[in-house]
């Protein structure tokens, strides 16, 4: 399940997964982001918190999906927050953009604590 979390920028996607990620999640956040492109952003910036997240509950073809979409429009994609509570998440975070990250292109992905929210959300509106 997924809720809006406020103050996110007009190029900006800020949104909490709780308990499970399903289809309805996945296609929730692709309409958002063509929505975002077709109001005139070039990059979509995205804060996704995941510390509520359960991966038992979670579909695999979801998040499998959504990792195709997201490599499918990397050219549209801006930085990427991720809010978690693991020092796996973080790990695997600082790996993924070693592959994908690109600060010539302005695509980052970073890796906030909980604690640190409010500097995850300025650093998505910035």
């Amino acid at each position: 399940m997924l809720k809006i979390l406020e103050g996110a920028s007009k190029k900006a996607i800020a949104l909490e997964i709780i308990d499970g990620y399903e289809k309805a999640d996945e296609k929730f956040i692709e309409k958002q982001f063509n929505e975002k492109i077709a109001a005139g952003s070039t990059k979509v910036n995205l804060l996704v918190k995941i510390d509520n997240l359960s991966f038992s509950k979670s579909s695999w073809k979801a998040m499998w999906n959504d990792g195709l979409y997201a490599i499918k429009h990397i050219s549209n994609c801006g930085r990427i927050a991720i809010v978690g509570d693991n020092k796996i998440e973080e790990f695997l975070i600082k790996s993924d953009n070693m592959f994908f990250g690109s600060e010539k292109a302005g695509r980052i992905e970073k890796y906030f604590s909980v604690e640190d929210l409010d500097k995850a959300l300025g650093w998505i509106n910035e």
